[in-house]
């Protein structure tokens, strides 16, 4: 499994604005039906600074190759955007200060044990 997290600082009173774009528009049509996609998840990190919050958003992929095949798809263009009409929306990333990539392979799984 190939796993990618998007840690991103965000000013306080703009985290559930920054959630709610992951779960609407471009960004939720951007995944839909792409081959190789697991699902993703929003962590918020508890006892960040007064001054901002920090979420991190964790996206599972059967594959590097599939993960990457989707950074080239119109969707994520879109969504992130990175089309001449999403520019001027991606442009005005309210409440968003900075971001993180980091890329993850999984090297190992463990399972629930269930005790009979």
């Amino acid at each position: 499994m190939f796993i990618v997290t998007n840690t991103i600082k965000i000013e306080k009173d703009q985290v559930e604005q920054v959630v709610a774009r992951f779960n609407g528009g471009h960004a939720k049509a951007s995944i839909t039906g792409i081959d190789g996609f697991l699902g993703f998840e929003i962590w918020q990190k508890k006892g960040t600074s007064p001054d901002f919050s920090e979420i991190v958003v964790t996206s599972r992929w059967d594959s590097e190759k599939q993960q990457k095949a989707w950074l080239k798809t119109e969707g994520f263009k879109k969504a992130h955007g990175r089309t001449p009409d999403t520019r001027e929306q991606h442009a005005q990333r309210n409440g968003i200060i900075s971001n993180e990539i980091a890329e993850f392979e999984t090297v190992l799984t463990q399972e629930p044990i269930i005790l009979d």
